[in-house]
């Protein structure tokens, strides 16, 4: 590698070295230059290289830069930065669906957790309430009743969020709406949450879909039993 003793820059004569490469390709897709890219993939760019590129473009939605990445070899299930896919990356942040469906089709394992939450994309999915996520992951085949490290399911964080067309989507799959998670250190299930925080509308979607009250009461007035009552 040379350096012009006139500007400082670096010449155009280290296309070689992999650590450039690896800078130059993270700096295109960055950029979104497709056409950067292109050469120097076209130039011979390391496995690591082309995955870390697939985990950023992946992030920014970028979906021409992700069809690209994965022509040249980038893995769809490349883990990095705490066990993140570039699935997982893009259903955190990606602006919409595409993206997730590019990577779907390409063979990313939709039910892959990360390490630390052990969260799978259709958490992510939910967290962001974005239903049309959820439809495309639940359509490729995610597993609706996964549990993260709290043992929360999919459908136990739309309970916490209200979302209730999240709620009505996982539901309408046949997810087990009887699965409890940890919630400010209390076990509950997402019935239980919602009518806690009185979210009836969600409440009687969960007690058609076949949810049932497991507590004897929630205040010394009303019993569970009580409530079920009025909703029957």
């Amino acid at each position: 590698m040379e350096v012009d003793v006139v500007t400082g820059e670096i010449k155009e004569d280290h296309e070689g070295c992999p650590d450039m490469c690896h800078i130059r390709l993270i700096t295109a897709v960055h950029a979104r230059d497709t056409d950067r890219a292109t050469g120097l993939m076209e130039s011979g760019c390391q496995q690591v290289t082309l995955d870390s590129g697939l985990c950023w473009a992946s992030r920014y939605g970028d979906n021409e830069m992700v069809s690209l990445l994965l022509q040249n070899g980038a893995n769809p299930n490349t883990e990095v930065w705490g066990g993140f896919t570039p699935l997982i990356w893009a259903t955190i942040y990606a602006p919409t669906v595409e993206t997730v469906l590019n990577l779907i089709i390409a063979g990313a394992n939709i039910n892959h957790c990360s390490s630390k939450r052990r969260q799978t994309a259709l958490h992510a999915a939910v967290v962001r309430e974005k239903v049309e996520f959820v439809s495309a992951l639940v359509e490729g085949g995610a597993n609706l009743d996964s549990r993260d490290y709290l043992h929360k399911t999919p459908l136990m964080h739309a309970v916490q969020r209200g979302a209730v067309s999240c709620v009505k989507l996982v539901v309408y799959y046949n997810c087990d709406v009887s699965l409890t998670g940890w919630v400010e250190g209390v076990c509950v299930s997402p019935l239980l949450y919602a009518l806690g925080n009185g979210d009836l509308e969600i409440t009687h979607i969960l007690v058609l879909a076949g949810a049932r009250f497991d507590r004897p009461a929630i205040s010394q007035t009303l019993t569970y039993g009580e409530f079920y009552a009025t909703l029957e």
